[in-house]
């Protein structure tokens, strides 16, 4: 149990040591903490079958704010700030045969932690 609330602070903190090391003055930007490290797992791993260009299993798309705040049959895909009621994260984690995404190939552990990590940050989404 802790991990899973751990991993995703410990994810969050490396990413901000990475983003100040290239700007020392910068602040934290939950905008492009999602261009950088949200938008290219939804890209890479989830579009295929979740977005507009490529059809939206389940009646979820993943490339927009309004797709997984809308979501798909079972509801809004993400709960900001909230990782237990987040079908998103329940399905990432393979909590579920049923449910499970995606569904060939579980993400790899820095990437599940990551969404968590934008979950855990209220879900900053600047499309």
């Amino acid at each position: 149990m802790r991990v899973r609330v751990l991993l995703p602070l410990l994810t969050l903190w490396l990413s901000l040591a990475i983003a100040h090391s290239e700007d020392p003055s910068a602040s934290y930007d939950p905008d492009r903490f999602f261009r950088t490290q949200i938008q290219p797992i939804l890209e890479t791993r989830c579009y295929k079958c979740h977005s507009e260009e490529h059809g939206a299993e389940g009646g979820l798309t993943l490339d927009s704010a309004t797709g997984w705040q809308t979501g798909g049959e079972l509801g809004p895909a993400v709960s900001p700030r909230d990782l237990k009621n987040s079908p998103l994260i329940q399905a990432v984690r393979y909590l579920d045969s049923d449910t499970a995404m995606p569904p060939k190939k579980k993400l790899q552990p820095i990437e599940i932690a990551l969404l968590e990590t934008w979950v855990l940050l209220g879900a900053p989404d600047p499309r």
